[in-house]
Order: structure tokens, then sequence, then C-alpha cells
């Protein structure tokens, strides 16, 4: 007796859900290298100001040029 109907069912939930993790795994797996790149896209901005000379402020950068706040009025 020959039951092929059942087992092409079978055959595309089998393959759906293969197919639905590689996309989950894809997702997560494109999230983690966003995550990565902003890292290191913080990492090398860090090491350009510090060349530049605002390695001794704090978290936000300030102006110490002495005429910025005048001539902006």
């Amino acid at each position: 007796m020959k039951f092929p109907l059942i087992f092409r069912r079978l055959d595309a939930i089998t393959a759906s859900a293969a197919q639905d993790r590689a996309e989950k795994l894809l997702a997560e797996s494109l999230r983690l290298l966003g995550q990565f790149c902003a890292k290191m896209a913080d990492a090398v901005e860090a090491q350009r100001l510090a060349r530049a000379g605002y390695s001794q402020q704090g978290e936000f950068l300030e102006r110490t040029d002495a005429g910025s706040t005048s001539e902006r009025k």
C-alpha cells in the first residue's frame, strides 16, 4: 500500500521548518554582525579623536577655541 500524499506533506513540513531555521539563523547572524560593526566603528572613531587631541575630555566633546560662542550670536 502506498501513501505518497502523506510523505509529500511530511517532506514539505520538514523543508519548511528547515528553511525557517536557516532564515532565523541568518537574521540573528546579521544582527550580531551589525553590533560588531557598530563597536568597531566606535573604536575607530575613538582612535581618530585621540589622535586629534580629544582624549583628555570626558564623554562629550567641548570646543576650546576662544571666540566660538560670541561668533554664533
